[in-house]
């Protein structure tokens, strides 16, 4: 009993310390979240003006977001094969690796709306946070059938979980299967409200621990079977999953606009949500005096604990990972695009309401009337829109209009665009800066622009190379048999079994814009046009291959790959040459092996000098041998470069490349 206590009493002590840690990772986020509130701000145009002036405002972040965004999305999601894996180490399971990374990248998970996000969120706030996770779900499905024989069962062929046996002799079987629904990788774009970090961390392998808000249902939580009924009962005084930070609340009211209410609960208490802290980091939970991973939650409203313990996560990591637009040195945050193009912003807002005020201000659409220029009637039919009037002065009636601008309003405005094109690289009359025409400059290297943008790109594989190697750990783990077994073919279950954990191939993965494909292209096919002008000296090989990567570069894997594996059947006449080849091999060792019997014989006959004869003659019929193994050598070798590498294949294949 009294070990009992003292459990409890050091479960205590642990909430106590890592609660104190949110505590001050929650206070030291307040200014970054100003700050992203500002740029969100700044995003929705939300400026405040005077009373009865214009209420314009210049929407430019905004717009430089959405022409900058599918410049960061196309390269990751318009290819069926995006992830590449290369490497020195083990060629085979990086194949292996690549292909269960494009699969579960571009068809089981929903990388076009995760990119979306990322990409708005990075440009907009600044900074993304992804965490890894693996979704399991199953199904127990319970069957009673009754009156059967056993006979009946043992046809069946599945293990009951009970049997009882009636008065009649027959037997009621219950059956549970466990079925699982679901079971892959999965990566999630978290609020930046959601996300405490160590403060005293300067970067990702610096941090002791990150804590994360997420809400969630009392039946999630039922169902994750973490959370005992007791604490399921506590949880229910006291519903409460609203954000108290910032920016969250301010995230919040503004998507009032677009549909969300947060006190939209339901009836029913198992699907209304609590605020649950997660907290992930590095604790010493058994008192040996060294931190180990762990993972704690507990309820924040109702500061109701529910479990802390050792990480069970394969990399036994820290599971998130952040990505910047532009980096603060040391530091885990960076600055969004309204950092740089605020005052732009702010400024063509400025130029344009004094324009409309202007205009709005203006006697435009007025008429002045000199004294004495119309009599009572006239005016009265110049006021019906009567056609013909009398007037009795001439030029005593002026129309008003609109006051002249200044020429330097334009030059202003100009001044201001170029500023704001210069530093996102995008321009709504002119084409992307991923295409080929606007990508290069007159030396055909890439622009300032496109550099910045290939470097955002750049930083955005970094993040996701992260991801993707955190999903190969965590798919050795828990991908099960069947799922093994439609993913891979035999050869590549038995390659995944001969790897050892000392072999895991880490992910490099890298995209490229159809600019920098364009170059490479072009590159190639250079070198192609170089292949052919050296004729024979070019091993059969090395032309597939820069073959095989022009085909990947035209997002034509399937072909890439079969280029690769190509191994053409040997001729009729190939297989006669081979086979006298090996006949006249084995008869000229048969011979040779004959002499050498002979001397031998003839050595332990004549005594010495004879074996000693018998010595110099092996050695002679040795190296006729070596010389007819190194002309078979020669002969094998000339039939294999012909296999590998027909003449017709290779012409073909370039003439295609052309075409293209």
């Amino acid at each position: 009993m009294a070990d009992i206590k003292e459990e409890a009493e050091k479960k205590k002590v642990h909430y106590e310390n890592i609660k104190h840690d949110f505590k001050i990772a929650k206070s030291a986020k307040t200014e970054i979240d100003d700050k992203i509130a500002e740029w969100n701000d700044l995003y929705i145009g939300k400026m405040k003006s005077k009373e009865n002036r214009s209420k314009y405002v210049a929407m430019e972040l905004a717009k430089q977001i959405e022409y900058m965004k599918p410049n960061i999305t196309e390269p990751f999601t318009n290819s069926s094969h995006p992830i590449r894996i290369s490497t020195t180490k083990n060629e085979k399971r990086a194949r292996i690796q690549q292909k269960y990374l494009n699969n579960e990248f571009t068809s089981e998970f929903g990388r076009v709306e995760f990119m979306e996000q990322l990409a708005d969120i990075k440009l907009r706030e600044g900074t993304v946070w992804v965490k890894t996770a693996w979704n399991y779900k199953e199904e127990n499905k319970r069957e009673v059938i009754e009156h059967v024989t056993m006979e009946e069962i043992l046809q069946r062929g599945e293990n009951p979980d009970k049997i009882t046996q009636g008065e009649n002799g027959k037997f009621t079987v219950e059956y549970n299967n466990i079925r699982c629904l679901k079971n892959s990788p999965d990566a999630i774009i978290c609020r930046n409200e959601h996300i405490f970090p160590d403060p005293d961390a300067r970067s990702h392998k610096e941090l002791r621990y990150l804590c994360y808000r997420k809400h969630m249902t009392l039946s999630q939580l039922k169902e994750s079977g973490k959370v005992t009924d007791d604490m399921l009962e506590k949880l229910k005084t006291s519903m409460n999953a609203g954000d108290d930070t910032s920016l969250g609340s301010d995230r919040d009211s503004k998507a009032q606009s677009y549909g969300y209410k947060e006190s939209a609960n339901t009836k029913d208490v198992e699907r209304q949500k609590v605020s649950i802290i997660e907290y992930y980091g590095y604790y010493d939970l058994n008192g040996d005096g060294i931190a180990e991973p762990v993972i704690a939650a507990w309820a924040e409203k109702q500061d109701v604990n529910l479990y802390f313990e050792e990480n069970y996560l394969p990399n036994s990591d820290i599971p998130f990972y952040n990505d910047v637009y532009s980096a603060v040195p040391f530091s885990l945050w960076g600055n969004g695009v309204g950092f740089f193009i605020k005052d732009d912003q702010n400024a063509k807002t400025g130029i344009m309401r004094g324009i409309f005020d202007n205009m709005a201000l203006a006697n435009n659409g007025q008429k002045f009337i000199k004294q004495g220029t119309l009599d009572y009637i006239n005016f009265k039919r110049m006021r019906n829109g009567e056609k013909h009037i009398f007037v009795n002065k001439e030029g005593g009636i002026e129309d008003g209009e609109f006051n002249q601008l200044p020429q330097s309003i334009q030059f202003v405005l100009g001044l201001v665009d170029k500023e704001i094109k210069e530093h996102t690289g995008v321009d709504a009359s002119s084409q992307s800066v991923s295409s080929a025409n606007s990508s290069e400059d007159s030396n055909g290297q890439l622009t300032l622009a496109q550099q910045r943008m290939a470097g955002m790109i750049t930083s955005t594989s970094e993040l996701l190379g992260k991801v993707f190697n955190d999903w190969l750990k965590m798919a050795e783990v828990f991908l099960n048999n069947e799922q093994i077994q439609a993913l891979f073919t035999e050869s590549e279950q038995q390659d995944i079994m001969a790897f050892e954990e000392s072999e895991y191939t880490k992910v490099s993965f890298k995209v490229a814009t159809n600019a920098q494909r364009q170059i490479r292209l072009q590159q190639l096919n250079m070198l192609m046009q170089q292949a052919k002008a050296l004729g024979q000296s070019m091993p059969a090989e090395l032309i597939n291959e820069l073959v095989a990567e022009m085909f990947e570069l035209f997002d034509m894997y399937d072909k890439a790959e079969a280029l690769r594996t190509y191994r053409p059947e040997p001729t009729e006449q190939d297989m006669v040459m081979q086979q006298l080849e090996l006949e006249s091999m084995q008869l000229a060792n048969g011979k040779i092996q004959a002499e050498i019997n002979e001397l031998n014989a003839k050595a332990q006959s004549y005594g010495f000098k004879a074996q000693t004869e018998a010595v110099t003659v092996q050695a002679n019929a040795e190296y006729k041998q070596a010389q007819s193994n190194e002309k078979n050598k020669k002969a094998q070798t000339h039939d294999i470069n012909n296999a590998m590498a027909p003449a017709k294949f290779i012409a073909d294949t370039q003439n295609k490349i052309k075409g293209k």
